[in-house]
Parts: C-alpha cells; structure tokens; sequence
C-alpha cells in the first residue's frame, strides 16, 4: 500500500505493462519451442535463431517488441505449414 500512496494509480498501469513485457515474450518462446524446426524453414524461417532472438531481446527489454512480432507475423505462417505438413 506504500507504493499506491506514493506513485498514486499509475502503478498499476506500470505493473501490467512489466507484467505484459515479460509474459509475451515467454509465451513467445513457448510456442517457437512447441513447433518443429521443419514448419518454421517452410515458413522461410529459423526456430533455433527465432528463440534465441527473443531470449535475447527479453533480457535487453525488448522482449515485449519481438515477442509480439512473432506471434503477430511468424506465427501464423508457422502454423500454416505445419497445417500443410499434417495433411
């Protein structure tokens, strides 16, 4: 209750986002593992450089950035070859 009294309502707004710039960027990771390699190159794309990528960029503070830009862009053409690969 500290923190309220000092920082006033606007902690809350900075919580969520810290919460949120380390939750995608998991959830990103999450994903990238759960797929196989072979999706992400017929998705012109790499699984072990996407991981490493947003390990990265999550220990620097932009985990948030590239996290979302995975699931917004690769993942979907991930997702599709691997509906491609199933049938």
């Amino acid at each position: 209750m500290v923190l309220l009294e000092i920082f006033g309502p606007d902690i809350f707004v900075v919580l969520i986002a810290l919460f949120c710039s380390v939750v995608v960027p998991i959830w990103a990771i999450a994903d990238a593992a759960s797929h196989p390699a072979i999706a992400f190159y017929g998705a012109g794309s790499n699984k072990t450089a996407w991981i490493a990528v947003i390990v990265v960029a999550l220990l620097v503070g932009l985990g948030l950035f590239l996290g979302s830009f995975y699931l917004l862009f690769t993942r979907p053409k991930v997702r599709l070859q691997m509906e491609r690969l199933g049938s």
